[in-house]
């Protein structure tokens, strides 16, 4: 099986991979022979020209001598850390923020065509995700004193034992929402992976099909953000920010099924999307029934 030199995913046959690096050598690949076949009909251009620029513009693939197991897979690692430091040397957390960045700019598209993230960003999202929302949920819940000047009494001690139990739970919640959202995010990615595995009959490895639905709650997230910072002053739109969160997951999931299962009818997408959440709000109703 061929594997990009650049991610190192793995590709079926006939298959390109959509990684930036790939993309990016293709349409220099392409521009490269457009020039060729300009030089063709020049006389001044000559032989040695076309020559030159196919040798340069040879594109291998790798991987065409027999490797063992853990070759390949040393391989495909190096290949993957060499594109992220490619893509942005400043490290792990720079370039998480760089994409989340990118991606509120253009939600839609990058839903479409994913970066190549690995599975570190996949989960640092879904705890940051937990967190976010189990925090907004928390301040909307118990309408506990979110003042500034509360905050820095109880840090200083104004507030007394009460004061440092407040905090002690804010903590507490922080911690327990992003073991949560690690939590959610396998049993949402996975209702809609058994979908689309044993439904649908689609031979897709779960982590490259899990891409996509992992972006899902960023915009959830910032406006998660956004709402704690409000709920300073309103307690109300914290909970709309919240809703429209909720809104925004619904249709950006929508999103990355229909580009994954884009061989299905759209009722066939929508009707699947809906059994998906079904299954996942049940699930989640009895595990709060059970807590």
């Amino acid at each position: 099986m061929r594997s990009c030199v650049f991610c190192g995913k793995e590709l079926e046959k006939g298959e390109v991979c959509m990684c930036p690096q790939s993309v990016e050598r293709r349409a220099k690949k392409n521009h490269t022979e457009e020039n060729n076949a300009r030089a063709n009909t020049s006389q001044s251009a000559g032989s040695n020209f076309k020559a030159e620029q196919a040798e340069r513009t040879t594109y291998k693939t790798g991987y065409t001598a027999p490797q063992g197991k853990f070759k390949r897979a040393w391989n495909r690692h190096k290949a993957r850390q060499k594109s992220r430091e490619s893509i942005n040397p400043g490290g792990f957390f720079r370039e998480l923020l760089s994409f989340v960045k990118a991606f509120i700019k253009s939600p839609i598209d990058k839903i479409i065509n994913p970066p190549n993230i690995g599975k570190a960003s996949m989960l640092t999202i879904a705890a940051i995700q937990g967190a976010v929302t189990w925090l907004s949920l928390y301040f909307v819940y118990t309408g506990i004193n979110r003042s500034v000047f509360s905050i820095l009494g109880s840090v200083l001690g104004f507030a007394g034992i009460q004061g440092y139990s407040s905090i002690i739970k804010l903590l507490i919640c922080i911690v327990f929402g992003a073991v949560s959202g690690v939590t959610l995010f396998f049993i949402y990615t996975g209702i809609f992976y058994f979908i689309n595995k044993f439904v649908l009959k689609n031979d897709v490895k779960y982590w490259d099909f899990a891409v996509r639905l992992s972006l899902t709650g960023i915009p959830l997230t910032v406006l998660g953000l956004i709402g704690v910072l409000c709920s300073f002053f309103s307690l109300t739109t914290l909970a709309i920010l919240i809703l429209c969160g909720l809104i925004s997951l619904v249709v950006l999931t929508y999103e990355a099924l229909r580009t994954e299962w884009i061989n299905k009818s759209p009722g066939t997408v929508m009707y699947s999307m809906m059994a998906g959440f079904f299954v996942f709000l049940t699930v989640i109703c009895y595990l709060i029934r059970i807590s």
